[in-house]
């Protein structure tokens, strides 16, 4: 029971602090729709993220606490607080001492990267909350645990792919340390792991379910414009089709298999290792980043089969990360990487009896919670909020000109709000909303035959829209156009 009370402490504290920073607002881009989607079971962007979508629907319903947009956005937290504590636990079988451990990874979750993620809703928290998880109960087997803590990895594993595909860059580290490891894992062990990772990912078939049910009772509005497509929330890429499930899971229409591919490039090599370099020393400092590379020597003379197992799986997707040019927030691909400084500081002072070491310890914890309490200070401003923050400016905005019935048309920053407000929270009832950053007014034009639509922009971009007329200016960035028919 000894080691219980610092495990409960790395989770507990900060999920408290994620819960109590996460904002009642819906956010605007991907935040809005990670909101929204799992709330009305609906589908997302590619990949579809079907285990965040389904664990959502049941968490966003049974915690039926504060807004919808709170509610998601706590589930993230809660998440992230399990990246938190899997750390601790992982550190633990690196031999950091308990009080080290802790403090290590208490660090690491007020650091600024991870926080700000904890605060909102994220498909990949959940998945890295998995993969961090499969990782200690990897490192469990490796280190003598029964056969069963080998299946739990990979059925982990496969859990976080079914989140987010981005945990796939730690199952090569899975790979290679059943290779390298001590005792080898039995074919029929295997077998087992193979089915365990496949099993989870066989929650991708809820894509084109759950697209042929609300296509068949009429649940997407946006299903009766000629060319939308499916629409936003309800059936993105319209994944009962053959041609649209392919699409959701590939990601292809923003060219995601040729930059996967790509990450293989040893040409990025360098790139991510600045990448890892600049992780380390804007969320700790150059300090603790040189203390980290320190632990890393350490540990990799203590256990070079664990560290190179754990170093490998936080390490690979910065390829992915520095290959990848459409991603407008690429901190979230690298949360493993600052992970990666927990166990290896603890590392510096592992737990003993000596005297010696426990003065280490000690002097290192004193150090490590020193850093954390400093962190938090600095970035407590995530614990505070403005009034109406995020996307509930754009929905309050709108609402006056846009009846229900009406079609707004606007890029995904500003759509997955509205249609957060439309189809989640019912605080613009009845809209119709569709996402397009190309702005095709000839079919809008057709739209407007039967529908009133409108068009939001930004009119530093935009002065004139052939074919619609200017409605009202919303403020400097958002303009309303009213598209008339042909």
């Amino acid at each position: 029971m000894r080691g219980w009370p610092p495990l409960l402490a790395a989770f507990v504290i900060p999920a408290a602090f994620y819960v109590a920073s996460a904002s009642p607002e819906p956010g605007a881009w991907d935040t809005a729709e990670l909101q929204g989607v799992p709330y009305i079971l609906g589908i997302a962007h590619p990949t579809g993220f079907p285990l965040y979508v389904l664990l959502g629907y049941l968490w966003s319903h049974l915690v039926a606490i504060g807004s919808i947009a709170f509610r998601m956005n706590a589930f993230s937290g809660i998440a992230v607080a399990a990246i938190v504590a899997a750390g601790y636990a992982v550190a633990r079988e690196f031999g950091a001492a308990r009080i080290v451990a802790l403090a290590a990874s208490l660090w690491f979750g007020f650091t600024r990267n991870v926080w700000s993620h904890a605060a909102r809703a994220e498909a990949q928290d959940l998945a890295i909350a998995f993969a961090a998880v499969s990782l200690w109960c990897f490192l469990r087997w490796m280190h003598g645990g029964r056969e069963r803590w080998f299946l739990a990895a990979f059925a982990c594993c496969g859990l976080a792919l079914a989140a987010h595909p981005n945990a796939l860059w730690i199952l090569p580290a899975l790979v290679i340390g059943a290779v390298v490891a001590r005792r080898r894992p039995r074919a029929v062990l295997v077998c087992g792991a193979i089915v365990a990772l496949m099993l989870p990912l066989l929650l991708y078939a809820y894509l084109p379910l759950r697209s042929a049910y609300v296509v068949a009772h009429g649940l997407d509005p946006s299903a009766g414009l000629a060319g939308a497509g499916g629409g936003i929330f309800w059936n993105y890429n319209d994944p009962r089709t053959m041609s649209g499930f392919a699409t959701e899971l590939s990601g292809s229409q923003f060219q995601t298999p040729k930059y996967l591919w790509a990450a293989f490039d040893p040409a990025n090599a360098l790139a991510a290792a600045r990448a890892l370099s600049d992780a380390m020393r804007e969320q700790y400092g150059i300090i603790v980043a040189l203390l980290a590379a320190v632990g890393f020597l350490a540990a990799l003379r203590r256990d070079w089969r664990t560290t190179i197992v754990v170093c490998i799986a936080c390490t690979a997707g910065l390829f992915f990360s520095v290959a990848y040019p459409n991603e407008g927030d690429v901190g979230r691909y690298r949360l493993l990487a600052s992970w990666l400084a927990v166990p290896v500081l603890g590392a510096l002072a592992p737990a003993g009896v000596q005297r010696d070491r426990r003065l280490a310890a000690a002097l290192l914890a004193l150090a490590l919670t020193a850093g954390a309490i400093v962190t938090f200070v600095r970035n407590d401003v995530l614990l505070h909020h403005a009034p109406r923050e995020g996307g509930r400016w754009v929905i309050n905005a709108v609402r006056p000109y846009v009846a229900g019935g009406d079609v707004i048309v606007t890029g995904w920053l500003d759509a997955t709000s509205l249609a957060y407000g439309a189809y989640a929270d019912g605080s613009l009832p009845g809209r119709v909303v569709v996402s397009d950053d190309r702005l095709r007014i000839d079919r809008y034009r057709l739209w407007a035959i039967n529908h009133r639509v409108y068009v939001l922009v930004n009119p530093n971009n935009v002065q004139h829209l052939a074919g619609a007329i200017d409605d009202v200016r919303l403020d400097d960035y958002h303009e309303l156009y009213r598209v008339m028919p042909p």
